[in-house]
């Protein structure tokens, strides 16, 4: 069980480097890896959203203190929005896709027993979906002739905060929709920190409603902060050194493989759940 719990850690881990702007296909990881982890100790996979929503919202505080100053600078030269406005197009739809997530969520609490083996489901589906648009949009280039607003906003929001809130996985669907916008990396990574602290901050209301922390009690998850921190920390220091593209490769292939395994997994658990009734 040890190996598992060092899984569990290293996910942990990578929320702070995540958020110290490296590596942009590592939020995708996290959920991956602890669902895998939780699955194999006492927890169980049920535990693995609600553990990982305090632990993010650390997380964004770090990135948001670290990014405040790109909040109120106004648009660099060749860019037309700034942090506020692109935050003011994103949120309404954001809203309503944390509700919609939210409803999801609870309608499953009264199953436990489905709990475990639809999550599984849903995060490999989810995993393979968004690494699969990443690698298309690679192929294809990046969009230039974009979907007018706000309906592009809107929709964006939307599926980014359904997604955030089913599998805390909406960093490539923000990606998409802020790559187009040619920012410069620090408002790139500024907007992300000031977007995810509110998505995320959102969210917890939401899933106390859905009996999210049941299996992650405040307690328990506390002991896995100073992995954030020390995850915040060496990611700052990777950032200022290497550059993330290969990373950002092979974190992207792993995230693929890991989508796989647990989506089989999860069909496999919920065949045997449903023969048993």
């Amino acid at each position: 069980m040890t190996e598992w719990w060092f899984v569990a850690g290293l996910a942990v881990f990578l929320i702070g480097v995540t958020k110290s702007g490296f590596g942009s296909g590592v939020g995708l990881m996290i959920v991956p890896m602890m669902a895998i982890a939780m699955g194999h100790l006492p927890r169980g996979t049920e535990a693995a959203l609600g553990l990982l929503l305090p632990l993010l919202v650390l997380g964004d505080l770090i990135s948001v203190w670290q990014y405040r100053k790109t909040f109120f600078a106004p648009p660099a030269a060749g860019q037309v929005l700034s942090v506020r406005q692109i935050m003011r197009r994103l949120m309404p739809g954001t809203m309503v896709g944390v509700l919609l997530g939210g409803l999801l969520l609870w309608a499953f609490h009264s199953r436990a027993d489905l709990v475990a083996s639809l999550m599984r489901i849903e995060i490999g589906f989810e995993s393979i979906l968004l690494v699969g648009l990443h690698w298309w949009r690679q192929y294809r280039g990046t969009q230039e002739h974009l979907m007018r607003e706000p309906v592009r906003s809107h929709l964006i929001g939307a599926f980014a905060g359904s997604s955030s809130t089913l599998a805390h996985a909406a960093g490539p669907v923000i990606s998409m929709y802020l790559l187009p916008l040619r920012l410069d990396r620090q408002l790139y990574v500024g907007t992300c920190a000031l977007y995810f602290f509110v998505l995320n901050s959102s969210k917890l209301p939401v899933y106390w409603a859905a009996g999210q922390f049941k299996h992650a009690e405040l307690g328990f998850t506390v002991k896995f902060l100073p992995l954030v921190v020390a995850g915040a920390i060496f990611g700052f220091w990777v950032n200022k050194r290497l550059s993330d593209k290969l990373f950002t490769k092979v974190v992207y292939i792993v995230t693929f493989l890991l989508g796989w395994y647990i989506l089989i997994d999860g069909c496999i658990s919920l065949t045997r759940t449903l023969s048993a009734k």
